[in-house]
């Protein structure tokens, strides 16, 4: 059986440690939103410094962003976020 979920359910953002310090020390943030940019959208009004830490300067995602258990990849920040739903963000590693 679905469940209907309003509008205003809030979405939880969980933060890596390493990004918990630009957020107050909180490991979990709630935000407002239906896609997945609105969610990140939401937590940089909160903390405008995750813009940067985001995005780079052209805007394109920087960092890890799993929804429900998904990678999302930069084309994938409209896709619509069941409710309730969670979002990992995590820092993007890169290696040679």
């Amino acid at each position: 059986m679905n469940q209907v979920y309003p509008r205003w359910m809030n979405i939880k953002i969980r933060l890596n440690y390493a990004f918990q310090p630009f957020a107050g020390n909180k490991a979990t943030i709630e935000v407002n939103g239906d896609t997945v940019k609105e969610c990140l959208y939401g937590l940089i009004n909160l903390y405008p410094v995750f813009k940067e830490i985001l995005f780079d300067a052209e805007g394109t995602l920087s960092a890890l962003v799993v929804v429900d258990g998904s990678t999302i990849v930069p084309g994938d920040l409209d896709r619509p976020i069941s409710k309730p739903g969670e979002i990992l963000l995590m820092p993007m590693i890169q290696g040679g």
